[in-house]
């Protein structure tokens, strides 16, 4: 535990005005430009969510990024070996124009051999542009590469008010029913938006995904990451662990995921489909959020204490919708006592527009402030199996209780999820 708190002390250091020292780099380095004349609309649009640009690099998306000198930003995975990765931009007069991107290489890799990287990209003045490709070595020769559009340029007005962010379903994920009360719940907590990275689910989870998709709330993004990368469930790299990246690449869905909601959201919340950001106080998000905000006005990073709430302990008179796979969250309402001089997994709400790169329990770089939030306004809500479990008081917390006469209809409304017809997981398309 000594070793964990130490690791994030020293990702602590990185909290700083990352904009001024990335301009300074830009400014600094004056990287080699070439010109060239092709017709680039010939080249195929890339369609997947990880694509290899060879064994060492994996582009996850572009994204323009204004608040560094009208520049672009591309979240990729990168081996800690690669050293130079090229950009070519694409101008609407045929012309491509190759520059080398700085790599500025996340410093939460824990030991595995790759990990989520930004590619930032000076855009060229004089240069229409809406597509890119890239490259591993200065040859002009692009007759393999793919176009990748990039995103948000221009920023359009936010459209939403709080997006979720959740990485990452793996392991033929089967947990029906705490999936459709957590989607629910961030519904009556006032999500617009859920965006959910899936590896691989069982039948039955694709059917709940495919039904919110239909309804409007969800977005689906497939992560193939075990068809590139050998991945495990730890976040630690140790001896003889057979793995090339951390807890299915985590850390990389979370940041493309900030960046994909960045201009759509007001707010982004971080966590795991098990987990819910519970209001105390207050019944939602927005009223959450206003007194936060007043609190609070110079920040924009608000880290939400971590309570565990074990499956191993039942309070029957909660025991509905036997017949759906899955945790019933409404039956376990006895949390662990919260170990204070422990690490705290905590979870955030942040201004996606003030973060430039996030981590799973804390921001890595970003401008404005930070804040741990006490239980007495928000706790997290983190239902799951626990070893060991000591519960020392027999009362139910009535935190998530509150919301059960909302809850308990809803999900009542969406038991015929799973009498949809068999359809392939989405992982797979």
């Amino acid at each position: 535990m000594f070793c964990t708190m130490s690791v994030f002390v020293c990702v602590s250091v990185f909290y700083y005005s990352y904009h001024i020292e990335l301009e300074h780099l830009m400014r600094s380095h004056k990287l080699p430009i070439t010109i060239v004349k092709m017709n680039y609309r010939e080249l195929p649009i890339a369609t997947d969510t990880i694509t290899a640009l060879d064994s060492r690099t994996f582009i996850i998306s572009p994204y323009y990024e204004p608040r560094v000198s009208q520049s672009v930003r591309v979240i990729a995975i990168t081996h800690v070996s690669v050293k130079e990765v090229y950009c070519i931009f694409h101008c609407s007069s045929n012309q491509s124009i190759f520059m080398r991107a700085q790599i500025d290489r996340h410093s939460d890799r824990y030991g595995f051999p790759y990990g989520t990287t930004d590619l930032l990209c000076a855009e060229p003045s004089g240069c229409d542009y809406t597509y890119m490709s890239f490259s591993s070595t200065v040859s002009t020769n692009t007759s393999q590469n793919l176009l990748f559009e990039v995103s948000n340029r221009p920023p359009q007005p936010i459209s939403s008010n709080f997006t979720i962010c959740i990485s990452t379903l793996y392991g033929n994920y089967n947990n029906v029913l705490q999936m459709i009360q957590s989607i629910e719940m961030y519904k009556i907590l006032g999500a617009s938006r859920v965006t959910i990275y899936n590896t691989n689910c069982s039948q039955d989870v694709d059917k709940v995904l495919r039904h919110y998709i239909d309804e409007g709330i969800l977005e689906v993004v497939p992560w193939p990451i075990d068809h590139h990368l050998r991945t495990t469930k730890k976040w630690r790299y140790s001896k003889g662990l057979n793995a090339e990246i951390g807890y299915f690449g985590q850390t990389a869905t979370l940041n493309d995921c900030l960046y994909r909601n960045m201009y759509k959201s007001k707010f982004v919340l971080l966590n795991d489909i098990d987990e819910i950001i519970l209001p105390v106080k207050d019944w939602d998000w927005s009223s959450l959020m206003e007194n936060l905000q007043n609190k609070h006005p110079d920040t924009s990073v608000f880290r939400i204490q971590n309570h565990v709430f074990p499956t191993s302990v039942n309070i029957a008179e909660f025991d509905k919708w036997s017949h759906v796979p899955g945790v019933n969250i409404l039956s376990h309402a006895l949390p662990l006592p919260v170990r204070w001089l422990f690490f705290n997994n905590r979870k955030m709400i942040v201004n996606p527009r003030d973060v430039f790169q996030t981590s799973i329990h804390f921001i890595l770089k970003h401008r404005r402030n930070w804040k741990n939030i006490g239980q007495d306004s928000a706790i997290l809500f983190h239902c799951r199996r626990e070893n060991g479990v000591n519960v020392k008081d027999p009362d139910p917390d009535d935190r998530l209780m509150r919301y059960k006469l909302s809850l308990v209809p809803n999900v009542d409304k969406n038991q015929h999820i799973l009498l949809y017809p068999e359809t392939e997981c989405w992982s797979r398309n």
